[in-house]
């Protein structure tokens, strides 16, 4: 049997369920410091394992080398995706990100090999709960199978079968977590185990055989790149929306960025000149960073409050350390045209202001006493 047809039917043995369109990689809630650490990692394994290339050798023409698949996979239902990648037949690995850090999972060094011979790929089962990914070699000969999941920061088996196949009378033999089962048995036990699931399967061969069931490794390395790009290097769009405060009207100009505006740090410290939320802000050029001081008035230096020059520019997420009375705040915050603008949300927990939106006007609605 060629490569492809064992690897095909491995779905059998699997229970594969409906196979969702590639595309755009969920991001979640994924933080934008999260996306840079993914890219980060992506470039370390990139420097590590090459770039995705495919063999041009008669033997193993089209089996791509170097860091051929990066995904977005959700494997606990957090809603912030965890980051796999592998390399063929060089290895994988799986990494999750959490307050504020990226770490490793321990996930199986080698890729899976459902099949007799040379036939990388990657397996996972999806729903909006949690994920499997499925690791197995050479299952045809009765090696064990482990669906794997997530559960807190470990990696844990959720469910491990064999399936042999008796020489002599073509039988299969097979257990089930450790327990012997018939064929049917197993089956039937997969299937329900992965009901409602989206199975995704990605070939690290270049080629996709022209069967629709077989995803490219390669295309979703571009894929999640693209997403990833998209917090890291987003549009930065002029606003369009109205800004009040306490009601009236606000000459804060903003940038819209992945649906959330993003303001000046003193031009916010203007508009609220005068009141209990009130804040100074000051370079600290030997700590190389941006104080605030709560409760303080602030002192104009000029071209506060200056509208926003017309067209998109493009945004870089940017490390600019920012202090609120000595103490370190963690805000996102992108550079455009030179200048760092913070997403008003993060402010408002900071600063203790109060922000709202009027949907019916467009309206951003800041209120502080």
């Amino acid at each position: 049997m060629n490569k492809i047809g064992k690897a095909m039917l491995c779905t059998v043995l699997t229970g594969a369920m409906a196979v969702g369109a590639a595309g755009a990689a969920d991001l979640g809630s994924l933080s934008p410091q999260g996306a840079k650490a993914y890219l980060n990692q992506i470039t370390t394994l990139q420097n590590k394992y090459g770039k995705a290339a495919a063999r041009t050798d008669d033997g193993f023409k089209g089996l791509l080398t170097g860091l051929s698949m990066a995904k977005l996979v959700d494997m606990d239902g957090d809603k912030i995706p965890e980051l796999y990648c592998g390399a063929g037949l060089d290895g994988q690995h799986m990494y999750s990100y959490a307050d504020g850090k990226i770490y490793a999972l321990d996930i199986p060094e080698g890729v899976s090999n459902f099949a007799t011979d040379v036939s990388p790929c990657a397996d996972f089962y999806v729903d909006d709960t949690k994920a499997y990914l499925v690791d197995g070699h050479e299952i045809m000969n009765g090696f064990p199978v482990r669906y794997l999941t997530k559960q807190g920061k470990e990696i844990v088996t959720a469910l491990t079968y064999t399936d042999a196949i008796d020489d002599d009378t073509g039988n299969h033999i097979c257990t089930l977590n450790g327990e012997s089962v018939t064929y049917h048995e197993l089956s039937a036990a997969q299937v329900n185990f992965t009901k409602g699931m989206t199975w995704e399967h990605y070939s690290f061969w270049e080629s996709s055989y022209n069967v629709p069931e077989v995803r490219s490794a390669r295309a979703s390395l571009q894929d999640t790149l693209t997403s990833l790009r998209k917090l890291t290097n987003p549009t930065a769009h002029v606003s369009r929306h109205k800004v009040t405060l306490n009601g009236a009207k606000a000459d804060l100009a903003a940038y819209t960025i992945n649906s959330n505006n993003y303001f000046k740090l003193r031009d916010l410290a203007k508009a609220l000149k005068g009141l209990d939320s009130e804040f100074e802000v000051k370079w600290n050029a030997a700590q190389q960073r941006i104080d605030l001081t709560s409760r303080t008035a602030y002192t104009p230096v000029g071209g506060e409050q200056a509208a926003l020059p017309a067209g998109n520019k493009a945004a870089t997420l940017t490390n600019a350390s920012v202090y609120l009375d000595g103490k370190p705040l963690s805000l996102t915050a992108y550079s455009i045209g030179g200048n760092n603008y913070f997403k008003l949300r993060d402010l408002v927990f900071a600063l203790g202001f109060s922000v709202d939106w009027d949907n019916a006007t467009s309206t951003v609605t800041i209120s502080a006493q």
